[in-house]
């Protein structure tokens, strides 16, 4: 192989193959980067979409509690002696205490308190359990403590200060009626300023209300809502990555389209600067060694390794052309 293609390979790797590796490095960082951007945006938006849900849900129930406690007190006026039993056959109180709201949410309202030492939680209506199980104790009747562990917690914490009762608020599991399929919910309780009796307890308790919304539907709403800010800044981060990996091949193909032209112009330099004259100097050195000891040695003038070269070949040919010359003279 002759030395012009060698050096031009050498330099064409030399040139292209640093670049790949660069634009690759560079694509791999931003890729990288962005990955960990959005996870970080996406964990971030998560978080606060939650506790946006979860204030959600305590609201709904505070509202709640408010319209509830609105009209019992104005039932009560009417009737000092309401019961539960009037609450849960009547129309207009079940229209405020079951009401949906969000994806397919749902609220619902009992009573609760401390009876004989113990906790005690009546559930007066709830939208998906059957009427037949209203006014019936969560625990004795319904069996929720074993069921429905998390959710009977949450119930009867409500009932931890029965004089002063507080919003209670958590995460449970809960079975659908119907299907058995278990989902996890977040619920809050809030109780009323209003105590009422109960037939099943004989005694005045809490009126208390609820409302939970399911992580697959509400809080999935809101995480896949378009106006969700961690989808906009992911979809913008991946926007920008791709932006930015065009830009790293084009530059990558303008840096290959200069070594390219750097190269075209190191194989003129080469072709015409070095290899045209070695080759030159190899014919005339050839010559010489042909009996031609007059052949002209080009290049003696330049100041590198070529005009080096090239004197070295004009000391050796009048070398030989002395040496002919006394040879000659010795045979006469």
């Amino acid at each position: 192989m002759k030395i012009t293609p060698k050096i031009l390979a050498i330099v064409i790797i030399a040139s292209l193959v640093p670049l790949g590796i660069l634009a690759q490095l560079t694509y791999v960082g931003i890729t990288q980067f962005g990955d960990q951007a959005k996870k970080g945006v996406f964990n971030v938006s998560q978080e606060y979409l939650a506790k946006a849900g979860e204030e959600a849900v305590r609201m709904k129930a505070q509202d709640l509690a408010l319209q509830v406690q609105t009209y019992v007190q104005l039932k009560m006026q009417q009737n000092p002696n309401l019961t539960t039993r009037d609450l849960i056959n009547d129309p207009e109180f079940l229209k405020i205490a079951l009401q949906q709201w969000g994806a397919k949410e749902y609220t619902w309202v009992g009573v609760g308190g401390v009876v004989g030492g113990k906790p005690r939680a009546i559930l007066l209506a709830h939208p998906v359990v059957p009427k037949q199980y209203w006014g019936l104790d969560v625990e004795y009747h319904l069996k929720w403590n074993k069921t429905l562990p998390e959710l009977y917690s949450l119930l009867t914490k409500v009932t931890e200060n029965p004089e002063a009762p507080q919003p209670v608020c958590g995460y449970y599991h809960w079975k659908e009626p119907g299907t058995e399929e278990i989902v996890l919910k977040y619920l809050c309780h809030y109780p009323t300023t209003i105590k009422i009796y109960d037939p099943v307890l004989q005694s005045k308790q809490w009126l208390v209300v609820g409302t939970s919304a399911y992580i697959d539907g509400y809080f999935q709403y809101l995480t896949q809502n378009p106006a969700n800010p961690s989808e906009n800044i992911a979809s913008e981060i991946d926007k920008n990555i791709e932006s930015a990996s065009q830009q790293v091949y084009y530059n990558l193909g303008i840096a290959a389209a200069v070594a390219i032209v750097f190269v075209a112009i190191l194989a003129i330099f080469t072709t015409s600067r070095i290899a045209g004259p070695i080759t030159e100097i190899s014919r005339t050195a050839d010559k010489i060694s042909e009996g031609d000891l007059e052949a002209e040695v080009p290049f003696q003038d330049r100041d590198d390794e070529i005009g080096i070269l090239a004197r070295s070949i004009e000391r050796l040919r009048r070398s030989l052309k002395v040496a002919m010359e006394s040879l000659e003279e010795a045979l006469k």
